[in-house]
Order: C-alpha cells, then sequence, then structure tokens
C-alpha cells in the first residue's frame, strides 16, 4: 500500500500557514499606529479630502486624517457619512461608515495625527 501523498502536503501548508500567522511583535511605532483612537465627541469640524481620506480637527486644534483601508467610491462626491460608536473612541482599522445617500459601508483606516500647520 502506498502512502497517501496529500496528508503530507497539507500538513506542510497547514505548518507554513500557522507560521505566517506567527509573525513577530510589533515595533512600538507600528503597535501605536494600529491602536490610534478619536474621542467622537471631541470633533470640531471633519472634511472628506477624497474617496479615502478624512480630516478631522479636534476642540484641542489636534488635526488626524484617517486614511481608508480601501477606496470608498463616492465618499466625495456624496459629502456624508454616519457611523454608530461603541463606547467612548473610535480607533483605527476598528469603524465601519455608512454613506448617507445609499448606505454604502466602508471601513476606517489608520488615524494619522498631522503636524501643526507653520505659523
Amino acid at each position: 500500500m502506498k502512502p497517501d501523498k496529500r496528508v503530507g502536503v497539507g500538513a506542510v501548508a497547514l505548518m507554513s500557514l500557522l507560521s505566517a500567522c506567527a509573525s513577530p511583535e510589533p515595533t512600538a511605532e507600528s503597535a501605536s499606529n494600529m491602536n490610534t483612537c478619536i474621542y467622537p465627541n471631541q470633533i470640531k469640524k471633519q472634511k472628506i479630502l477624497g474617496d479615502r481620506d478624512i480630516q478631522f480637527e479636534m476642540t484641542n486644534g489636534d488635526i488626524w486624517v484617517n486614511h481608508l483601508a480601501h477606496r470608498c467610491s463616492g465618499l466625495r462626491s456624496k459629502q456624508g457619512f454616519s457611523w454608530d460608536t461603541h463606547g467612548m473612541t473610535v480607533c483605527s482599522n476598528q469603524q465601519t461608515i455608512h454613506l448617507l445617500e445609499d448606505g454604502t459601508a466602508c471601513q476606517l483606516g489608520e488615524f494619522k495625527k498631522q503636524p501643526p500647520a507653520a505659523t
């Protein structure tokens, strides 16, 4: 009886997949970017910059830009979205927005704080 090579190949593929998932710990910079959160109740003004970028001006003067995970077709032209917040914060890569006109769902991406404007 010949051994079944498919089981061996499947086991190797599974081990490769598991080792790919066991990636090294993120650096301090990437960890902080992945966990960046803003407080929606402190948003003074928001501006849609394009189909992938939304700028948030906070009451303390900080400017944050969220670069969406993927292009959100119509975000800029429809000029409006809604979101349901859970808790007190909205965090990078964890929130979905919905376009006002048609309800299209789009995933927020990473929040990045913008440098202060030059005076």
